[in-house]
């Protein structure tokens, strides 16, 4: 890991950090396939039939049934098991103690978009830059039930799964404000915006 950080000319934390994002980015999306990965091996299957048959490259299997290929690097079980937590729903701090990194460290990625955990979770703030809504309108919006039901919490602050807001914008028509491309969820406050703040 030293001697990646000098070639690098990069801190040996950023250095660490990135491995474990492309180790996550790189077994994301064959999380399903691993439990069939370990049978063929057990097998007699080699790497690259396996990776063959799951439409990968057979570094990509070794690296999730192995690990990395040189001590010192992230431990790829922890990747896995921190990917899991996250898809499962479960809280930061238990993905950050799965990674074996700060809380603090993992939400600064997160926010920063440093991170290749998916599927990607919204806060209201996502939502806020999203939309153009302050907190209090999109409080208003989750009393009435405009919006979704969050897919959870942390701590007090909702989230939702991109997914579950996609679908939601999809099934139903926001108004939107050509001048600051806020979204709207009916006519009149789309109206009432362009009178009052663009004087339309």
């Amino acid at each position: 890991m030293a001697e990646l950080a000098r070639d690098w000319d990069r801190p040996h934390s950023r250095v660490q950090n990135e491995l474990t994002a492309t180790a996550l980015a790189l077994i994301a999306a064959h999380l399903e396939d691993l439990p069939r990965w370990v049978q063929a091996r057990s097998s007699g299957l080699g790497d690259e039939a396996i990776a063959d048959l799951s439409g990968t490259m057979a570094c990509v299997v070794a690296l999730a049934l192995d690990g990395w290929p040189v001590s010192g690097l992230p431990d790829i079980g922890d990747a896995v098991k921190a990917l899991r937590r996250w898809s499962a729903g479960e809280p930061v701090s238990q993905v950050a103690g799965a990674l074996g990194v700060p809380v603090a460290r993992l939400r600064r990625q997160l926010v920063e978009g440093h991170s290749e955990l998916t599927p990607r979770r919204l806060t209201t703030s996502d939502l806020g830059a999203r939309y153009g809504w302050t907190p209090s309108a999109i409080s208003q919006y989750r009393r009435k039930g405009t919006l979704p039901a969050v897919d959870g919490l942390e701590g007090s602050r909702a989230w939702w799964w991109e997914a579950t807001i996609d679908s939601w914008e999809n099934a139903r028509e926001l108004h939107w404000c050509r001048e600051c491309e806020h979204a709207f969820v009916a006519v009149s406050g789309l109206k009432e915006h362009s009178t009052r703040i663009h004087g339309c």
